[in-house]
Parts: C-alpha cells; structure tokens; sequence
C-alpha cells in the first residue's frame, strides 16, 4: 500500500496543479500475444509507452514537442497469467496547439495506438480511451484514474518504470 501511495503522488507531480478547463486522457492498450515471431514483454510495452508520449506530444503541441513533452505517466502491467501486457497511461491535455472537443483528442490518440505494430488493430477494444476534465470531483475521477494506473505498485514490481531511448531509466 505504501508502493501505491508514493507512486500516486508522484503521477500527481508529473501531471501538476489541477485545472478543470483542461482534460485528462486516460488510455488502456492492450498488446499482441506476439510481435513477428517474438512474445510481447516488458521492454516492447515500455517501448510502445515511450512512443505514445512522443507522438501525443507531436500530434498535439507540435513544434514545441521537439523540446518538451506532454505530461504524462504511465504503468506496464501484465495479464494475471503474467503473459499479455498492458498499458495504462494518464495524458494531460494542456496548451494544445489547437482548441479540440473530447470526441477529436480521442481519435487522434486511438490512431496513434493502433498505428503500432505492437498493438490489436483488428480488436475493437484493444485502445480504450476516455477523457475528463483535470479537476477532482465528488466522483473522484482524477484520484480514481491516478490510482487506476498505481494499483500494482509494489516494491518488487514498478510498474511506473520506464526507460528512455537515451538508456535512462525514469519511474513514471
């Protein structure tokens, strides 16, 4: 439980102060069994997670991704048989290049996730995604969303771990 706190406020920091003009994406990817030939693990889904924040950034902020990228935060989790990864991942929405209801940030982001190769395109429910305003609720649905993706934390398994292209290994 300590795990899950400390990782919850940590998605917190990444995803910074509350604003309820802004959204919260939150996407769930489900992976192939298998990429050519070669099972799904984890350094395929932190790959697909590295390039879901990468190309959000670009699709969304354009120019200015090539120097900052998107708050965003992530978790790798795997099927109770500990063979089918997932990924859970928490996107804010803010300073978009251009104003975009919900309905459009959700299918920009579905054909960023189904243009990986890594990924279920003939399976509807393959990418869910959904979007809300960043601002808690009665609902609770940003503390809800945030735990959502910290649920597995523990000490023997990170499931925020990521690790950069440049070899850097980040925790979220």
């Amino acid at each position: 439980m300590e795990e899950v706190r400390k990782n919850f406020n940590r998605v917190k920091d990444i995803l910074g102060e509350e604003n309820g003009d802004e959204l919260i994406a939150s996407i769930t990817i489900r992976l192939k069994n298998k990429v050519n030939g070669v099972p799904t693990d984890w350094s395929i889904a932190n790959k697909v997670a590295n390039a879901l924040q990468l190309k959000a950034s670009k699709a969304f902020w354009g120019r200015k991704s090539k120097y900052v990228k998107m708050p965003y935060a992530s978790a790798i989790e795997s099927s109770k048989n500990w063979n089918k990864e997932h990924i859970h991942a928490l996107i804010r929405m803010s300073d978009l290049k251009e104003e975009l209801t919900s309905y459009e940030i959700e299918t920009i982001i579905r054909s960023i996730c189904l243009s990986f190769e890594e990924v279920n395109n003939h399976i509807p429910d393959s990418v869910k995604i959904r979007t809300f305003p960043f601002l808690e609720n009665k609902d609770k649905v940003v503390g809800n969303a945030i735990h959502y993706i910290c649920k597995s934390s523990t000490k023997a398994y990170p499931p925020l771990l990521r690790q950069l292209t440049n070899g850097t290994l980040i925790n979220a």
